[in-house]
């Protein structure tokens, strides 16, 4: 008794299921996304009584050599300039200081500058994007 025995066909995973279900999963979000209203999502507008209440933030220009220019004056120590935003950040007139290279000014200078006053013991800096 002979029994034949018929080659098995390899088993291929069907791409169309694949695809049906990517394409309802396609429309649930888009049909649950047109539903959300987006109107009632309140943006940051920066009118916060908080916001209202904090002091503007300090900017100092960083020339080519490395001086700062700040509140009218050229200061080549940082320190002391450092000294003098630091006691208008305590006081309350300044939240920050933002540090802005000049026309020109390559990063090594703008970065110079900026350690400098973070070592003189500014903590709340940024950098801003130059003139």
């Amino acid at each position: 008794m002979h029994i034949e025995v018929a080659p098995r066909r390899a088993h291929r995973i069907g791409l169309t299921p694949l695809i049906d279900v990517v394409f309802i999963l396609l429309v649930f979000f888009m049909l649950a996304s047109s539903l959300l209203d987006w109107r009632g999502i309140e943006l940051a507008t920066g009118s916060t009584p908080a916001d209202r209440d904090t002091p503007p933030p300090i900017t100092v220009t960083v020339l080519a050599d490395g001086s700062i220019r700040y509140d009218g004056g050229v200061y080549e120590d940082p320190a002391e300039a450092a000294s003098l935003m630091q006691a208008r950040i305590e006081s309350g007139e300044a939240s920050a200081v933002v540090v802005e290279p000049d026309t020109g000014v390559t990063l090594g200078p703008t970065v110079a500058a900026f350690d400098a006053l973070a070592g003189a013991g500014i903590e709340a800096l940024g950098l801003g994007q130059g003139r």
